[in-house]
């Protein structure tokens, strides 16, 4: 795989890995800082909010100070930040160095996408791939290996992104430059069709964070330890690191539209049967539940990445690549809080937390029906992508 993917895809796995993997370690969380539910799901939220709110700017920064340089300086204040929580005395100092700790993953994370267009024009649609499946595999990872370090303890699961934070500043010392950028957020938003795939990005992180939080919740409250949910959550990651190359692939030559829109009906109608699965066996319907969304989550992500990039116009890559990491961070703040606010409310309505979750997780599966009326329509020559006939990873990446 060339190096400078490399590089990229790991500040991937940093800002994904350290986004999510608190889901399952919510419990212990919980207990050490002696907080309710809502109050606990807040340092997940925190992180997510400010990078969301940082990635449009540092889009705006980047043309300034040079996208490289930006890139490696969050890689270097993200690390920091993990050290800091590792040794936070308080839920409150964990809600501020988790903001702060936001800000430096949209200094890595925003910057992704469009650096990998611009380093890999004729192959576009592969490190789109790449990227949109590291993405989801590091939404997935994350809670694997949170619920394992929790086992451990709470700190070493804020130090989680540090390997990741490490390989890519050493492989980053070559990353191209964006393109000269004078479009405006006005014209990428005006875009024909790019709000709408935008949206569908939201959703779609909205559904996959969300499933993770509930079932979480759901498989502790069964009795399951920590170590055991990071386990089973592994089964995620599995399938799209297998699936994930072939489905970047399968949207350049069937075009992204029709390929996101295979993967939103897939996950709505998996999404079904995950909402029960669990309640038959919490272990092994879970398991089953979860391998049944893989496919799904690893075609949608990898078209509807590259579809929303393709409707950009010329000089909006940078803002597009913002935009598309505000709507995955807003949408997986959307997640967690509907994944905790829903549970909270069916819990009261139903007298074991069973029903509770399956009424969580329909609903959650609901909003993969909604991204899948949104991705509609024909894909255009231009949306469909390039042939990649040069693999960036060259004879290796194949």
């Amino acid at each position: 795989m060339d190096r400078r993917l490399f590089a990229l895809l790991s500040g991937v796995l940093l800002g994904t890995i350290n986004e999510s993997s608190l889901a399952p370690a919510l419990p212990l969380l919980q207990k050490t800082f002696a907080v309710g539910p809502e109050a606990a799901q807040g340092v997940v939220s925190m992180g997510l909010l400010g990078a969301a709110l940082a990635y449009l700017p540092v889009a705006g920064l980047a043309g300034r100070v040079g996208a490289a340089r930006l890139f490696r300086l969050g890689l270097f204040l993200h690390a920091l930040f993990a050290l800091l929580l590792a040794l936070a005395p308080g839920v409150w100092a964990l809600y501020l160095l988790r903001f702060l700790q936001g800000l430096a993953t949209a200094m890595v994370v925003g910057l992704v996408p469009g650096l990998a267009a611009t380093a890999f024009p004729s192959a576009r649609g592969y490190a789109l791939g790449m990227v949109a499946s590291t993405v989801a595999t590091g939404t997935l990872l994350g809670p694997a290996l949170g619920g394992l370090a929790a086992g451990k303890s709470l700190s070493l699961v804020f130090l989680l992104p540090l390997p990741a934070a490490f390989l890519a500043l050493l492989l980053s010392g070559d990353l191209p430059s964006l393109p000269e950028q004078g479009g405006s957020l006005k014209q990428l938003l005006s875009a024909p069709g790019f709000l709408r795939a935008l949206l569908a990005t939201g959703l779609y992180f909205a559904h996959t964070l969300g499933t993770t939080v509930a079932l979480s919740f759901h498989l502790g409250a069964e009795g399951l330890s920590s170590r055991t949910i990071g386990g089973l959550l592994l089964l995620g990651p599995l399938q799209l690191l297998l699936l994930g190359a072939w489905a970047g692939r399968l949207a350049d030559r069937k075009g992204y539209r029709r390929v996101a829109r295979l993967g939103a009906h897939l996950l709505l109608g998996t999404g079904v049967a995950f909402a029960f699965l669990p309640l038959i066996h919490p272990l092994w319907g879970a398991a089953l539940g979860l391998a049944l969304l893989g496919v799904g989550r690893a075609l949608f992500q990898a078209a509807n990445n590259a579809l929303v990039l393709s409707l950009a116009p010329s000089g909006t890559e940078g803002l597009a690549s913002g935009a598309l990491s505000v709507a995955r961070s807003l949408g997986q703040a959307l997640g967690s809080a509907l994944a905790g606010g829903s549970l909270g409310l069916f819990h009261r309505a139903f007298p074991h937390h069973g029903p509770a979750f399956a009424a969580a997780a329909l609903l959650l599966a609901g909003l993969m029906g909604l991204a899948a009326l949104l991705v509609r329509g024909k894909d255009l020559a231009q949306e469909v992508g390039h042939a990649a006939p040069d693999d960036p990873g060259g004879e290796e990446g194949a």
